[in-house]
Parts: C-alpha cells; sequence; structure tokens
C-alpha cells in the first residue's frame, strides 16, 4: 500500500515536496521536479534549488530577476506560519496553487495545484469586464467619455476640491450652428464634424484635462488646478486656428466655430449650481455673437 502511495504521489499532476526542518529536499514528485530541479544533482538546499532554477529557466518568475533579494524575502516568511496558502506564477507561463504545512516535526510539505487554466479564465472575465466598463462610459461617436461618465469625474472633482482645496474650472462648449450643418448636409457630415472636433480637442488638450460629449453638439471641459485666466487661456488655445473638417464620404470641407462659458467651482458648488453657472456664461457667448468665450 505504502509502494502504491508513492506511486500514485511520484505521478500526480500536483506539485508534491517534502522538506526537513533545515530546508533540505527530501522528497520531490515528478510534477515539482519538473518545475525547479530538472537535471540538477544537488546540493539540495531550498537556496540552492531556487539558484538552479533561476539561472536555467526554471521555477518561478522574479519580476526584478534579482534572484538572491527574492531568497531573503521567501526565507523570512517561508515558515512563519503552521499553514499558509498562496498562488505564484511560473517563468513557462502556468500558475500554481500551493499550500505549504509545517508537520509536527519541522518539516514542510508543499501541495500545489495547477490553476493555469483558472487564470486564463479569470484574466478573460477581467478583460471582459474593463471592455465593458469603457463601453459604458464611451461616446460611440466621438470616443469620449459620455454624459454620465463625465458628470461623475465632475462629482469627484467638486468632492475632492471641497476636501483639499484644490481649484477646478469647467466650462461648456457647444459647435455653432450645428443644426444648419444638419440641415444642409446630413447627419453624416454632422458626425464627422463632433468626430473631427473631439479629436482635434484631444490633441490640442493637456492630459490632465476632462472632455466628454454630453449630448448634441455639446461637450463639457474640465480643468482642474487652474483658475479662470489660466482656463479662459486653454479654451483660446483650442479654439486658435482650428482645423476645418474634411469630410470624405462627400469630398466637403468644412470650417466651423464654436462657443464656450467658463465659470471656477466655488466651495458651496454641487454639480447643479455650476453648470448652472456655466450654462449662463455659454448663453452669452451666444448672445455676443458666438465663436467666444464668456466667463462667470
Amino acid at each position: 500500500m505504502l509502494r502504491h502511495l508513492v506511486e500514485t504521489l511520484t505521478e500526480s499532476g500536483q506539485a508534491i515536496c517534502l522538506y526537513d526542518a533545515e530546508d533540505r529536499l527530501r522528497y520531490a514528485n515528478t510534477t515539482y521536479h519538473d518545475m525547479f530541479l530538472g537535471d540538477y544533482e544537488g546540493p539540495f538546499t531550498f537556496p540552492e534549488i531556487i539558484r538552479h532554477a533561476h539561472e536555467n529557466g526554471l521555477g518561478v518568475r522574479i519580476d526584478d530577476g534579482d534572484v538572491e533579494a527574492f531568497i531573503a524575502r521567501t526565507l523570512a516568511r517561508r515558515r512563519s506560519v503552521p499553514r499558509k496558502s498562496f498562488q505564484t506564477d511560473l517563468v513557462n507561463g502556468r500558475w500554481f496553487w500551493m499550500d505549504h504545512t509545517i508537520l509536527p516535526n519541522g518539516w514542510l510539505l508543499t501541495v500545489g495545484a495547477d490553476i493555469t487554466a483558472l487564470k486564463h479564465d479569470e484574466r478573460s472575465l477581467r478583460q471582459a469586464h474593463d471592455a465593458a466598463l469603457l463601453a459604458s462610459r464611451t461616446d460611440v461617436l466621438t470616443g469620449l467619455p459620455n454624459r454620465r461618465y463625465i458628470l461623475e469625474i465632475l462629482d469627484e472633482r467638486l468632492t475632492g476640491g471641497k476636501q483639499d482645496g484644490t481649484k477646478l474650472c469647467v466650462a461648456l462648449i457647444d459647435i455653432d450652428w450645428f443644426k444648419a450643418i444638419n440641415d444642409s448636409y446630413g447627419h453624416e457630415v454632422g458626425d464627422a464634424v463632433l468626430r473631427h472636433f473631439s479629436a482635434v480637442c484631444r490633441e490640442r488638450l493637456r492630459p490632465d484635462t476632462y472632455l466628454g460629449r454630453t449630448g448634441g453638439e455639446e461637450f463639457l471641459l474640465l480643468m482642474p488646478s487652474v483658475n479662470l485666466e489660466a482656463a479662459a487661456q486653454t479654451v483660446e488655445h483650442l479654439r486658435a486656428d482650428f482645423p476645418s473638417a474634411r469630410i470624405e464620404e462627400c469630398t466637403v470641407e468644412l470650417a466651423f466655430t464654436f462657443s464656450a462659458g467658463i465659470t471656477e467651482a466655488l466651495p458651496q458648488d454641487s454639480r447643479s449650481s455650476i453648470l448652472q453657472r456655466a450654462d449662463r456664461a455659454l448663453y452669452a457667448a451666444k448672445t455676443d455673437g458666438r465663436s467666444c468665450t464668456r466667463v462667470r
């Protein structure tokens, strides 16, 4: 029975090994042997096995490549508790769930189960989740944050500003005479104009700003850590020599302008109050002839 038990453990797909109290390897089944030893002939102490595996493309993946630092970290916690479980990835891309058990005589029993397939499934689920989350936050036409997401960012920035005093300026931007573009050239051309506007904005705006499409031809620009003067300069930089949109589908080149209303967050501001103030500034820009910026 004992012989059959040893044979079963030796050929098991699990990685099984036994180290004595001085951390010398006393038993390793085929799976563990293939993972760490290969043609290794000793000495069979834990540190030497790890060094051999690292030098020969075996064993666990060491991100920084510093095998001695890895051994020092591992030894410090290797026998810190009677039993522990953890996951580890190997240089060959496989993942194992390892169970360490310290036996009454001080020997250490390790049993590892291959969880590579589970990790792949986990990665696929995480990627699918990330893709779904991105889709729920993105305006399909322009690729910018959609209304719901840009307003969430506004809420976060308002809350953060009240806590740490960080400045925030917001601008409502509206493409001038956009309905006339749709009426004259059709909605496909109008959509191309919106995509063109969004692409130019991404190129010209700083990485620490946030631009989202709130609906139709209207956009919300969030500018953290700047005052009204700097915010106005940002919008005017965006406006300067704004390139015409070339609509390849119908060989049309359209020059267009935009109006903007800017305001700065006040300590008592809510989403509603700051947007109302920005909207009044935008209305003033339109009343004053469009293609300009007004501040409130």
